[in-house]
């Protein structure tokens, strides 16, 4: 079972900390979050972009989101103190090979980032094995990103997941599972 932890912390180490021990005692056996490094994922555009019902640009949000990276090294190794796995998604290059150094198991890649083919080529180089989320995806849009993970020989699974919330039941289906259409699915879990 895996923790969402995502950007709720709200960029507090403490708060990101109280999470994690609230996943260990609910049985939870990884904790997953977000990584950014806000100046390698976003253009300077993105300062001028605000979310609905939001004061602040989608830069400031993440920004206030982020973690430092010291405070990534801080919560991954209290997430290890408990016995869980952390694994999180890099949203840039930067991201990947920080993760990379520190050393985490796998890499989850998710669904807004999942057609985003340069990004997943450089995390498939790491050789780890890869989590990733299709719910922003089709078939015919996610076939290019299993491609590459397939070429690189690296073990990964595909969530069916859906990014409506809550998920109405008329769209909660395993479906697109069994419908591959021709894809190479190497080493590959459905989850």
């Amino acid at each position: 079972m895996i923790a969402e932890i995502g950007i709720n912390h709200g960029g507090s180490l403490d708060v990101a900390k109280e999470m994690v021990r609230l996943a260990a005692v609910s049985g939870c056996e990884c904790v997953k979050h977000q990584t950014h490094i806000v100046e390698d994922e976003m253009t300077d555009e993105a300062k001028q972009i605000f979310p609905p019902n939001a004061d602040l640009s989608i830069w400031e949000v993440m920004a206030n989101c982020a973690l430092s990276l010291d405070h990534e090294i801080a919560l991954k190794d209290y997430t290890e103190s408990l016995g869980m796995i952390y694994i999180l998604p890099p949203f840039s290059r930067a991201a990947s090979d920080f993760l990379n150094e520190i050393d985490v198991l796998a890499f989850k890649i998710g669904s807004g980032e999942a057609d985003n083919l340069l990004l997943i080529r450089h995390i498939a180089r790491f050789g780890k094995p890869v989590i990733m989320s299709t719910g922003m995806q089709s078939i015919e849009t996610i076939k290019a990103s299993v491609d590459i993970l397939v070429e690189s020989g690296v073990e990964f699974a595909l969530l069916e997941c859906t990014n409506l919330y809550p998920s109405p039941p008329g769209i909660v289906s395993l479906h697109g599972v069994s419908q591959s259409r021709g894809l190479a699915w190497g080493t590959c879990w459905f989850l």
